[in-house]
C-alpha cells in the first residue's frame, strides 16, 4: 500500500493524533509508503511547524501567523483549498478534521480534486450533507467516517444495503454531566464541562459532548453518510465507551464494533481502507472486562436528540443553522457570556427564527450559516438571564 496524504487541522486533537498514526504506519510500511504532502492548521505556527520538520511535509496552510517551515506556504482564510488547489492529486487521500463550518469548503475541494475523504469534520455533512454527497457520488470519491462512531456503523455495515438495516444505534458516553441533574447542568461551569470522563478532545467537541449536541450532530451526519431515515437512527448512553455504535438487521441480529476509547483505531482505519494494519498496542482485556451498559437518554436534560431528528426532518438549510447557531452558543458559554443549559435553547430559538430553504450550492448553505450566526449572536447579546423556551 501506498498513499499520499494531506492532514486538514493537524495541530487539533485529531491532527495530533492523524501525525501519529502516519508516524505509526511509515514505521511498518517505510516512510516513502506514506508521504504526507501537505499539511494546513489555524494558529499554532509553532506546532505546524514541528509537524512539517518531522513528516518531511513540502507544503503547508495556515489561518495567520508567520510560517516559514516548508517549500510552499499559504496563509489566510482560504489557505486550505489553495494548499488543495496546487498540490492534491486525484486519488489522494485528504484527512479532514478543520473544526466547525470553516472546514467545510476544504471538503468540496477535495472532493472536486477526485481525492478520498477521511471525514472527521461533522459540519461538512450537518451543514452541507446534501451537497457533499451528491459531489462524492458525481466525482467517484469514497467518504471514510473518522468519528469512533460512524466508522462503527460503516464497519457493521460493511456494505450490506441500507434496505436489511433496521435501525443504527450511536453510542455516547454522556460525557461530563452525564449524572448532573438538571438545576445543575443549567449552571454548569467551564471547568466542569471540559473535564471529559473518557476521551480528550478540543474544548468545542468536550462542549458539545457535554450537552450531547455532539451526538445531534452525528444523527443527522449519519442520515447523510448511510442514507438512513431519522426513525431508523437512535442513540444510548453507554459509560464504557467501548461498543462505538451497533447495527441492527431485519432479521433481528445485531452487528456492534469495539475498540478501547482511542481515536487513533478509527483514524487508522480510515486511513489504511480496505485494508488493516498493524496498530498500535491497545486492546481490549476481555480478562478484565466483566460488563458493558447501556441507557436511554434523557431528553429532559438532554434535548439535542429531538432538535436533530427535527433538523433531518427539515432539510435543507436546517443543517446549517443548527450546526452554525451551535459553534456561536458554544464559543458564548466558553468566553462565560452564556450560561451552559442556554446553548440547545439558543440552538432552538435560532433554527425557528430563520426560514429552511433549499441547500442547492455552497452559497446558499453559506448564507443560511451567516444569517444564524448572527441571530444567535444578538440572542446571547440580549440573554441577561431571561429564558429561551
Amino acid at each position: 500500500m501506498s498513499k499520499r496524504v494531506f492532514i486538514l487541522g493537524s495541530t487539533g486533537s485529531i491532527g495530533r493524533s492523524a501525525v501519529q498514526v502516519i508516524g505509526h504506519l511509515q514505521e511498518i510500511d517505510g516512510k516513502s509508503k506514506w508521504e504526507v504532502v501537505g499539511l494546513a492548521a489555524g494558529n499554532n505556527v509553532a506546532l505546524l511547524s514541528q509537524q512539517a520538520k518531522a513528516l518531511s511535509v513540502s507544503a503547508v496552510a495556515s489561518v495567520t501567523g508567520d510560517v516559514n517551515c516548508a517549500d510552499h506556504v499559504y496563509v489566510g482564510e482560504d489557505a486550505a483549498v489553495e494548499l488543495l488547489q496546487h498540490h492534491a492529486q486525484k486519488g489522494d487521500l485528504v484527512l479532514a478534521a478543520i473544526v466547525g463550518f470553516a472546514g467545510v469548503a476544504s471538503v468540496l475541494a477535495a472532493i472536486e480534486i477526485g481525492c478520498d475523504i477521511a471525514l472527521a469534520n461533522k459540519e461538512a455533512l450537518v451543514a452541507a450533507g446534501q451537497i457533499v454527497m451528491k459531489a462524492a457520488k458525481d466525482n467517484g470519491v469514497t467518504i471514510l467516517p473518522v468519528d469512533s462512531e460512524h466508522s462503527a456503523i460503516f464497519q457493521a455495515l460493511a456494505g450490506r444495503p441500507l434496505e436489511s438495516v433496521r435501525s443504527i444505534v450511536l453510542t455516547a458516553s454522556g460525557g461530563s454531566l452525564r449524572d448532573k441533574t438538571q438545576e445543575e447542568i443549567e449552571h454548569a461551569t467551564v471547568d466542569a464541562v471540559l473535564s471529559h470522563p473518557t476521551w480528550e478532545m478540543g474544548p468545542k467537541v468536550t462542549v458539545d459532548s457535554a450537552s450531547l449536541i455532539n451526538k445531534a450532530l452525528e444523527i443527522v451526519e449519519a442520515h447523510w453518510l448511510f442514507g438512513a431515515a431519522s426513525e431508523q437512527i437512535d442513540a444510548v448512553i453507554h459509560r464504557e465507551s467501548l461498543v462505538h455504535g451497533l447495527v441492527e438487521f431485519r432479521d433481528g441480529s445485531i452487528v456492534a464494533q469495539l475498540a478501547p476509547p482511542d481515536m487513533k483505531m478509527p483514524i487508522q482505519y480510515a486511513l489504511t481502507y480496505p485494508h488493516r494494519s498493524v496498530g498500535e498496542d491497545q486492546r481490549c482485556n476481555w480478562q478484565t472486562l466483566s460488563s458493558l451498559h447501556f441507557e436511554a437518554i434523557d431528553q429532559e436534560r438532554f434535548p439535542a436528540i429531538a432538535l436533530a431528528k427535527e433538523v433531518i426532518k427539515l432539510g435543507g438549510t436546517a443543517g446549517a443553522i443548527f450546526s452554525a447557531a451551535n459553534e456561536v452558543a458554544v464559543e458564548g458559554f466558553l468566553k462565560q457570556s452564556l450560561p451552559f443549559g442556554s446553548i440547545v435553547r439558543i440552538v432552538k430559538k435560532t433554527l425557528a427564527s430563520i426560514e429552511v430553504s433549499p441547500a442547492l450550492n455552497l452559497e446558499a448553505v453559506s448564507a443560511a450559516d451567516l444569517e444564524a450566526r448572527s441571530v444567535a449572536t444578538e440572542l446571547i447579546a440580549s440573554y441577561a438571564g431571561k429564558e429561551f423556551a
